[in-house]
């Protein structure tokens, strides 16, 4: 997979049911990446949830060039506890796929997509997400991200506003 410069050939849409292994087999290899920078649960309980709750949950799926490069779930859970309107329960972009672009355009459409309160968590030990998740923010025109720092974890919390026709 090429790494992009440019963003044209992204694509960010909602995950069909037929594609749910494209990403399970994804989302295993970011479990496992996300392992070096603390704990982390490989059972993921969630993952079926999101095709059989559309009103609460949203997988999302990333191509490139029209290859299957990454993902995102969103949900409503707040992380913070604050209460939110949505929330990125995890995101991922495969290693070939980044450092072009790809990471932050796709974020950056996920995002936008919804307007509203967000939140993030990122372990406090995943410093590519910590320096990559206010950039991405940032790109949507929602500011600066609140930052709410746990023991372990780093929480984002930032207003998406409706795009203007």
């Amino acid at each position: 997979m090429r790494r992009a410069s440019d963003v044209s050939g992204i694509v960010v849409r909602f995950a069909t049911h037929a594609e749910k292994p494209v990403l399970a087999a994804m989302l295993s290899a970011y479990l496992a990446e996300l392992g070096q920078y603390g704990e982390v649960d490989t059972d993921y309980p969630y993952f079926d949830a999101y095709w059989q709750e559309p009103e609460s949950r949203w997988p999302y799926l990333v191509t490139l060039d029209g290859e299957p490069c990454g993902f995102a779930l969103v949900n409503r859970w707040s992380v913070s506890g604050l209460g939110t309107d949505f929330s990125v329960a995890e995101f991922y972009v495969a290693p070939d796929a980044r450092r072009g672009g790809v990471g932050c355009e796709a974020a950056g459409r996920v995002l936008s997509a919804r307007p509203g309160l967000w939140e993030l968590g990122v372990l406090a030990g995943n410093e590519p997400a910590l320096t990559f998740w206010p950039r991405a923010i940032a790109q949507t025109g929602a500011g600066a991200p609140e930052r709410i720092e746990k023991q372990d974890e780093v929480i984002f919390r930032f207003r998406i506003l409706p795009s203007r026709p």
